[in-house]
């Protein structure tokens, strides 16, 4: 049996203890800023948000929409920006994908800042600040900016 060097026994502590202490700073970044992805929540909740839209009856030239926890952020002390997973069977959401801009797109009656398509015909929608896309806003209430 071949003994260790006196001086390779260090180097293989300081290389253990480093690897370890990466690996910990990468799973702790990890879990602190783990909201998932929006397309990981697609890929498992699709099907029953699917479900939920096309359950759901368009009004006034609105697309049909139910609000989703894929996107967005906020919380009541900074303001909510909400999300929503909107049925487009015309793709027509896809050409206004470009800009984080609040903007007003047709189907939709709040002002805008992020569009992400999860597949075919189906967008995640995610509104201005404190605009409510829902029958209890029925204006987009909430923070108008100045």
């Amino acid at each position: 049996m071949s003994k260790l060097s006196p001086i390779a026994v260090p180097r293989r502590t300081i290389v253990s203890v480093t690897l370890f202490a990466a690996v910990t700073a990468i799973i702790a970044m990890v879990l602190v800023n783990c909201s998932p992805r929006p397309e990981a929540v697609w890929v498992k909740k699709s099907r029953t948000y699917k479900e939920e839209v096309l359950a759901v009856t368009a009004t006034g030239g609105e697309l049909k929409h139910v609000e989703w926890d894929g996107d967005g952020w906020g919380s009541g002390a900074t303001g909510d920006w909400m999300s929503y997973v909107v049925f487009d069977p015309s793709n027509s959401l896809a050409a206004t994908m470009k800009s984080d801009e609040p903007r007003k797109v047709e189907g939709i009656p709040c002002a805008v800042i992020k569009i992400r398509r999860l597949e075919n015909q189906w967008y995640s929608v995610v509104l201005d600040m404190n605009q409510f896309w829902d029958k209890m806003h029925p204006n987009c209430d909430g923070y108008k900016r100045p």
